[in-house]
């Protein structure tokens, strides 16, 4: 039983790394859309190819953990809203809880 306890640490540090990727990425690319329909982008150039280039990386980072639900819920089927980001959140912290759940019960049962 004392082998279980640093895996499932490792697997709660994990989905919370993967959470805060996409939370960033989500700020980010608001960030990114508002700063492309005003003037900053012409303002400051650099800046904005800055929050371009991160947008773009933090995108290849979530797609991999995005792809299946943009598969259920494509973009262009829910007037140009991506739920995507939304519904990895939720998916992750319901996979919290139940691991949460399972654990606390198999560590205080045994």
């Amino acid at each position: 039983m004392g082998i279980v306890v640093p895996f499932f640490n490792a697997f709660l540090i994990i989905l919370q790394v993967i959470e805060w990727i996409v939370l960033v990425w989500v700020i980010i690319s608001w960030i990114l859309f508002f700063a492309s329909q005003t003037s900053f982008r012409w303002r400051h150039k650099s800046a904005y190819m800055i929050l371009n280039q991160l947008n773009d990386i933090f995108s290849r980072m979530t797609y991999p953990f995005l792809r299946p639900f943009r598969r259920i819920l494509p973009p262009h089927k829910t007037a140009g809203i991506d739920w995507s980001p939304l519904l990895l959140l939720l998916a992750i912290y319901i996979i919290r809880g139940v691991a949460d759940y399972v654990f606390r019960t198999w560590v205080f049962r045994g």
